[in-house]
């Protein structure tokens, strides 16, 4: 039996972010976005399975997001977002949600 895993769609998108980890707040770009997570562009990579919170603003609307970096490379890094409130997981869908209307009137590339 073939095994399938399903992605959520994600958007193309290009706002900057803070990234924080530890002590350290790097700035970047989120070049992706879907409900499960972000690819973020750094400058330099963060270490797997490190938590912290990644900070944009979506139409003069900022949003803070717990995250888990998933994977690194050398100029980005997979963020999985780790909900801690319904509010993070509500923001995230209300972003989500603005985005595919965005998609639909031709701004935005969906990502398959």
């Amino acid at each position: 039996m073939q095994k399938f895993d399903y992605r959520s769609p994600r958007f193309a998108v290009d706002f900057p972010v803070q990234f924080t980890i530890k002590q350290s707040t790097l700035p970047g770009r989120c070049k992706d976005i879907s409900k499960d997570g972000m690819r973020l562009e750094l400058r330099h990579p963060t270490p797997p399975d490190a938590f912290g919170t990644v900070l944009l603003s979506y139409r003069d609307w900022p949003l803070e997001f717990s995250v888990r970096v998933a994977h690194t490379g050398a100029t980005h890094n997979g963020v999985e977002f780790s909900y801690k409130t319904h509010q993070e997981r509500d923001a995230v869908a209300h972003l989500i949600a603005s985005l595919a209307i965005s998609a639909s009137r031709s701004r935005l590339k969906l990502l398959k």
